[in-house]
């Protein structure tokens, strides 16, 4: 596995912290005495948390999508080169799309 493989690997496991349950669970206080709603200094904060989390999320997503396609497109040109090395080999490697 490679330096950034292991590094993705990393990233995605740190991203999992924040899971919907959690989002589902989260109570914000009640504002000071006189006015009415949430306090709003909380549900901002929340908001940042949750955007900064999803943007990291989407950021980690799409090096993996890039790191799959780049393996793919190694492992075809692998099996193009030895399947024809190997003649007898020709036919069991075939793109399935």
């Amino acid at each position: 596995m490679s330096a950034r493989a292991v590094g993705v690997t990393r990233a995605v496991r740190r991203l999992s912290r924040l899971r919907p349950e959690q989002v589902r669970a989260v109570r914000f206080g009640r504002t000071r005495l006189g006015r009415r709603g949430l306090a709003e200094e909380q549900v901002y904060a929340f908001v940042r948390q949750v955007v900064d989390e999803l943007i990291a999320r989407d950021a980690a997503e799409a090096s993996l999508r890039e790191e799959n396609t780049r393996l793919k497109g190694a492992l075809r040109e692998w099996q193009a080169r030895h399947s024809r090395s190997h003649p007898d080999n020709a036919g069991h490697w075939t793109d399935s799309r």
